[in-house]
């Protein structure tokens, strides 16, 4: 190759001008090839790792470039969120006031509802109140600690369970004391208008009215025969038949 032969020209000349006596040009030669070649293996050496390291130092680069560009995305997603999150905020603080409201509106119109309920629950007929028990008890101990959901649901039910029975006919029973013995007898209520009453043979009756201290029973044994024989109609032990009786005037 002509550039090492030009190397090899050139170290010649040197060996020629320097060489002592005891040391020929050919050794010379060789002593100051062999240092080329070295110094040639070093540079070599230093490129490829040079050339190593920029393709490690590439790879980093890009790779932290990755991150970076990763990075920008997330804190862009980011504050998108915190937009939204910040928008739903604010939207949930005007539920929340109106929630609050409501509440507060629904509080006052319970409050409003048991006030006027209580001092009509003790002219609910027995069966009628029977079946709200529950309910008319924690009405009329009238407690603050009651959860409102549970003195809404109180007040509906005994609306709905009032309603229910003024638009209905319902046979009770009951035991009382007649003539020293006691009986079983039959209440018959039309709704909250009035009730009649009998007992199994027809010979004892009389009529119920609701008034302001609660049902009042009055004994009348003229009507005793007519309410036997309409509750008997009434349960089918007897043919459909008109039957008169007298109406209960409520106080």
């Amino acid at each position: 190759m002509p550039l090492i032969r030009n190397i090899v020209a050139t170290l010649l000349a040197l060996a020629t001008v320097s060489v002592s006596a005891q040391e020929s040009p050919a050794d010379l030669v060789q002593s100051k090839l062999e240092k080329w070649v070295e110094t040639k293996k070093a540079i070599s050496k230093e490129k490829s790792d040079w050339d190593a390291k920029k393709a490690t130092l590439k790879d980093l680069n890009e790779i932290r470039l990755t991150e970076i560009q990763q990075l920008g995305e997330f804190v862009e997603a980011a504050e998108t969120r915190i937009a939204e999150i910040d928008e739903k905020r604010s939207a949930f603080s005007g539920e929340d006031k109106k929630l609050k409201t409501w509440r507060r509106e629904l509080t006052n119109e319970t409050a409003a509802l048991e006030t006027e309920l209580r001092p009509l629950l003790n002219r609910l007929p027995p069966p009628l109140r029977e079946k709200v028990a529950e309910s008319v008890d924690r009405v009329e101990a009238s407690g603050s600690d009651t959860p409102l959901q549970t003195r809404v649901r109180d007040v509906l039910l005994i609306l709905q369970a009032v309603m229910e029975f003024q638009n209905t006919v319902t046979v009770d029973g009951d035991v009382r004391e007649v003539d020293g013995e006691r009986r079983e007898i039959d209440i018959l209520y039309l709704g909250l208008s009035g009730a009649w009453f009998c007992d199994r043979t027809g010979s004892y009756g009389g009529v119920g009215k609701v008034t302001a201290d609660g049902w009042q029973w009055v004994e009348d044994k003229r009507v005793a025969a007519a309410v036997r024989k309409t509750i008997d109609v009434h349960r089918r032990d007897l043919p459909p038949e008109l039957v008169k009786l007298p109406f209960p005037s409520a106080e």
